[in-house]
């Protein structure tokens, strides 16, 4: 049985858990494939790789909200993150489970985390959407995650639950997601350059296009056990061996000079106009 690393390294800010990302994808090598969850502490929004932060919101509005503001190694559009658990997958993109051509890894990814939504009881299902065209920038604003939709899409109730985003570089496969536990995403629309939410129905496909976990069980969400239900829905689903660890001092110490060179930088990610 193959055997995979489970890292849940609790909340952190947005540059730490960028950092943490890239340094697992970096030091991947031949190494086990790796399940991380994690939260956002305090909240922030991380962008697309491609994306430009101080084009996308209004950065002032950000600072006042005690907001942070990350650009991500994946691509995608702006996730505000606020009241969910995120995961990552790294693994080799031969990987017998999740390698492959970028479709199949988003689908394999996406049923494990079917089976560990459905272990939560969360009656969640992986459905392949069909992108809508993309929309002329009326306001020189993309639309957010949870407005638009991928290749493959976990949902409940026919709304979208996780958005996703995948990087592949040197052999090696990044994907990243937010799994939403509170409806605290939709104040994204508040952040944007004024006019950025007019027009275009962006707000309502926000609205009616996506949910969270507090919409569908009884009590309050014990992030905890969810962790521990998704690294169980990723064992089964994949055959594999789920063992927990911890980061590498050479991982951690990777990680911060990402975060002091790159994700803490506001210049490189973009949180300044230059």
């Amino acid at each position: 049985m193959n055997v995979w690393r489970f890292l849940n390294t609790g909340p952190g800010s947005g540059a730490f858990n960028m950092a943490v990302d890239e340094a697992l994808l970096e030091g991947l090598g031949s190494g086990e494939p790796v399940l991380r969850v994690y939260g956002w502490e305090p909240a922030a929004i991380s962008f697309g790789y491609g994306q430009q932060p101080w084009r996308e919101v209004d950065l002032d509005k950000c600072r006042a909200a005690g907001i942070e503001v990350v650009r991500r190694l994946t691509g995608g559009r702006a996730v505000l993150h606020w009241e969910e658990l995120t995961y990552s997958v790294i693994c080799r993109d031969d990987d017998p489970q999740c390698g492959g051509p970028i479709s199949h890894t988003y689908r394999c990814i996406g049923e494990a985390l079917v089976h560990g939504l459905r272990r939560f009881g969360v009656e969640a299902v992986l459905e392949r959407a069909r992108p809508r065209a993309r929309r002329p920038r009326e306001t020189g604003v993309s639309e957010p995650c949870f407005a638009s939709l991928a290749r493959w899409e976990v949902k409940c109730g026919g709304r979208k639950l996780i958005g996703s985003a995948q990087r592949r570089v040197r052999g090696a496969i990044l994907q990243h997601g937010a799994l939403l536990i509170g409806p605290q995403h939709r104040h994204l629309l508040e952040l944007l350059p004024a006019g950025g939410a007019e027009g275009g129905g962006v707000a309502s496909r926000l609205e009616e296009g996506s949910t969270c976990l507090q919409e569908w069980i009884d009590a309050s969400v014990d992030v905890e056990r969810l962790a521990g239900c998704l690294a169980e829905g990723f064992a089964d689903y994949l055959g594999v061996e789920m063992q927990p660890g911890v980061l590498s001092p050479a991982e951690a110490g990777r990680a911060v000079e990402l975060m002091q060179t790159q994700y803490g930088n506001p210049v490189w990610t973009g949180a300044v106009h230059c």
